[in-house]
């Protein structure tokens, strides 16, 4: 039985299907229509799963770091909506990532691997903060 309480999922219209880098193994993709308007082309790239992620949004307005992380578990085949979808358990509270989500709003950028200390690497070369969403 899937669990689906504990999940985010991270949709995309543009995905890579190399996303451990140009000389990283592919991964499989299928083309569709885009979604909107059920016209043209578009790809849904299946993503790895079993994975740690890092998902980020910088802010320099107020210079801070939007930081959280997740385990990828699955990909949504739904046809509704972003051609590719990545479900992920996030680590952490996810209460307080939906909290944060609506005050920061949408358009992250996920990786894979876990990137925690270079984000806060970064953040303190620049002299930004990290806020941890999760």
């Amino acid at each position: 039985m899937k669990r689906f309480n504990r999940r985010e999922f991270l949709s995309r219209c543009v995905a890579s299907n190399r996303v451990f880098g140009a000389q990283g193994p592919a991964n499989p993709f299928t083309i569709m229509t885009h979604s909107e308007d059920r016209q043209g082309a578009s790809v849904r790239s299946i993503l790895p799963i079993g994975y740690m992620t890092t998902t980020l949004k910088i802010k320099p307005d107020s210079q801070q770091i939007i930081f959280h992380q997740g385990k990828t578990v699955d990909n949504d085949p739904d046809d509704r909506a972003c051609r590719t979808k990545l479900c992920v358990e996030p680590v952490g509270d996810l209460e307080k990532l939906f909290t944060m989500w609506d005050e920061w709003g949408w358009h992250r950028v996920t990786f894979y691997g876990d990137l925690k200390e270079p984000v806060y690497a970064l953040a303190d070369a620049m002299g930004w903060t990290v806020v941890e969403e999760a």
